[in-house]
């Protein structure tokens, strides 16, 4: 059994690989390190080459990927196979196929039993029913899941360290703006915060009504808004909400702001109904 590179194992069973450490090998394994699991790979002289994948993850689970360049798979087809490991059964479950690359195989996936049982390093043989797959042998699995523990452990303290950083921001908000306006905010800034010393209603009266609208028979509702200064002085108007009529729309904004006082400064908004007088 001789070491072979890694770099396929994260493509092909890690989303997103995070290569933060360098492991050396042990065992005659090369030892690789995602975000949330840790691998080991070799690959084994005879026909085609058998490259050998053993991930581990953070909770113990470990995924098997087995290649050879003479094999056929289908990308991922179910195969039923069974595993004798140690001597040891570990069959009954699916493996799917993996065609990537010059060398096709399948992965399979197991319990933290598998490890245990994987770490005491002894022999591996694979059936697809009656034919024999292969028989690998497991010499120095022992320091190469050794490593892998290693491995393992480094990424739980790191998780556990960003964790501790989290908690020391957690009372920060992640966005402060998520709300569009604090009840502060709407207080001081929000519709209608400013309030009219006067009746709204008499800011605009039927002797304001423009002379051709009123020839022309035009009515319509005019919506508004007022900007209010510390002052109580409306320093601008626009047409919220048109009457359709753009004399009577200009109207309300050239003559509300002269004739609005507040008692607090802020936004009001309304509406002016044009009607004509009978």
């Amino acid at each position: 059994m001789r070491s072979k590179s890694w770099c396929w194992l994260m493509v092909a069973l890690v989303a997103s690989p995070a290569y933060s450490r360098d492991w050396p090998d042990a065992g005659g394994w090369s030892i690789a390190e995602s975000d949330d699991s840790c691998g080991m790979v070799s690959e084994y002289e005879g026909k085609g080459e058998t490259e050998l994948v053993v991930l581990v993850g953070l909770d113990g689970k470990v995924a098997l990927s087995i290649k050879n360049a003479d094999w056929s798979p289908v990308d991922g087809q179910k195969y039923q196979m069974d595993f004798l490991l140690n001597g040891t059964s570990y069959g009954g479950g699916a493996a799917i196929g993996v065609a990537e690359g010059y060398k096709k195989g399948f992965v399979a996936t197991f319990g933290e039993d598998f490890g245990r049982d994987f770490t005491a390093g002894s022999s591996l043989q694979i059936y697809r029913g009656e034919t024999l797959v292969d028989q690998l042998s497991l010499k120095g699995t022992a320091a190469g899941m050794a490593m892998v523990r290693r491995c393992l452990a480094a990424i739980r303290a790191d998780k556990s360290a960003a964790q501790r950083e989290k908690q020391r921001y957690a009372h920060i908000a992640d966005d402060p703006f998520a709300v569009k306006q604090t009840e502060m905010e709407k207080l001081q800034f929000g519709v209608n915060s400013a309030k009219p010393r006067s009746l709204p209603a008499a800011w605009v009266s039927d002797a304001d009504y423009p002379s051709a609208a009123q020839r022309e028979r035009r009515q319509g509702v005019t919506g508004y808004k007022l900007e209010v200064n510390a002052d109580g002085q409306a320093t601008s108007c626009i047409v919220t909400s048109s009457s359709g009529h753009p004399d009577l729309d200009e109207a309300a904004c050239r003559l509300i702001p002269r004739r609005a006082r507040f008692s607090t400064g802020g936004l009001y908004e309304s509406k002016v109904t044009w009607r004509l007088p009978e």
